[in-house]
């Protein structure tokens, strides 16, 4: 998927005004999530984006357990500059985007490690949540 189809389709599923919105939301959601995989996952997962969306995963692969980790969902609406009550509806549509591009095999892998709490959000369909 191209970059600009992807950012629309962020866009749109999470109600966002602008590209730009969309784009912070991109980066924000998998900043996030990127300190909660292990490098490995990291890796196969920004293997599969877009390169210039995959940036946030490969600039903070090495902050996995390196630092306190927030509420997922706090660290959301921080890192994407939404109040805290749209973080949930800006992350599912994050999650369901990068969903719709990548291997669903591949995914539930890369999610396995995650806390449920952040499980439950990537969730584009059950495939994904685990068995």
């Amino acid at each position: 998927m191209y970059e600009d189809v992807f950012i629309a389709e962020v866009r749109e599923k999470a109600g966002l005004p602008g590209a730009e919105d969309a784009r912070r939301a991109v980066r924000g959601v998998l900043h996030a999530l990127a300190n909660r995989l292990p490098d490995g996952w990291v890796h196969h997962l920004a293997a599969e984006l877009p390169p210039t969306l995959a940036e946030p995963l490969w600039s903070y692969q090495h902050l996995y357990d390196q630092e306190i980790h927030l509420d997922f969902l706090a660290d959301v609406a921080a890192r994407t500059k939404v109040p805290p009550a749209d973080a949930e509806r800006v992350a599912r549509a994050v999650f369901a985007t990068v969903a719709s591009v990548c291997d669903p095999a591949l995914l539930r892998r890369i999610y396995q490690p995650l806390p449920s709490d952040v499980v439950v959000l990537t969730e584009s369909d059950s495939s994904l949540l685990p068995v």
